[in-house]
Parts: C-alpha cells; structure tokens; sequence
C-alpha cells in the first residue's frame, strides 16, 4: 500500500499533478483504504491508500505517459568544462528554447559572469527535472 504523495515523485511526478492529471482518468486506480488524518486536532481528511502493484501495472499500459527522455552522462566528456545553455542543447539534441526555458526554475544552475554554465550541473538538473509525459486533461 501507498499514497500519491510517496508513488508520484518515483514515476517523476508530484504529488499534486498526479492527482489533479492522472487520478482524472477513468481508468485510474481505485483508493483501497484511507489514512487517519494527521492533523494537530485531528481535522481534515486523511491521505488515499492505493495499492503500490495497481498503481504500477496502470502506469505501464498508459502508453502517452512514458518516461520522459534522460540524457546519458557519457555523452558528456568533461563535466567540468564550461558551456552555453545553446552549447548544451545541440550536445543533447534539443532546441536551444527547450533548454532556455528552464532558467527561471527552481534548482536549476547558476551562471558565471560570462554565462556560461557547468557542464555536469546541468546534465544533473536536465536529468532530475519532472518535465511532461502526457496531456495535462483527460480526453
């Protein structure tokens, strides 16, 4: 048994987006039970219990939700060696706006005052990010 809070961040996902894009589906798992609430004065609703194997077996028959695509690091031959964000995005294949567009969140890599970027820092981040594996609504 689990819950969506500890599932979600192992296929890559929070919490929150597979309750709000994959539960929405109709063929998402049922909850088979519910945690107590935990609450200081025992308020609210406690977490769904779903089971771990449904869960799994569901995520595999979804074939619009794969795994988003990771970069192999041996493609990288010096991660200490300094790039631009547009050296990186030809080095994995990628437009130059998908890699550019993640500047701004959380986690990802500082740049020097040429802005230029490690190498090994941002295979990490592109490598950790969630990123998308399907449609956000349910057809």
């Amino acid at each position: 048994m689990t819950t969506l809070r500890i599932w979600g961040p192992g296929q890559g996902r929070s919490a929150d987006y597979v309750r709000q894009n994959w539960r929405n589906r109709d063929d998402f798992p049922q909850p088979s039970g519910i945690l107590p609430a935990r609450g200081r004065h025992g308020g609210g609703r406690g977490e769904l219990l779903f089971d771990q194997a449904e869960l799994d077996a569901w995520l595999t028959a979804q074939p619009d939700l794969a795994a988003p695509e990771r970069i192999d690091p041996g493609t990288v031959q010096n991660p200490d060696d300094r790039i631009t964000l547009g050296r990186f995005a030809a080095l994995i294949g990628k437009d130059r706006k998908t890699v550019t567009q993640h500047r701004d969140r959380p986690g990802f890599p500082e740049a020097d005052a040429n802005s230029t970027y490690r190498t090994g820092d941002l295979l990490d981040y592109w490598n950790s990010r969630p990123g998308r594996r399907g449609p956000s609504r349910p057809r």
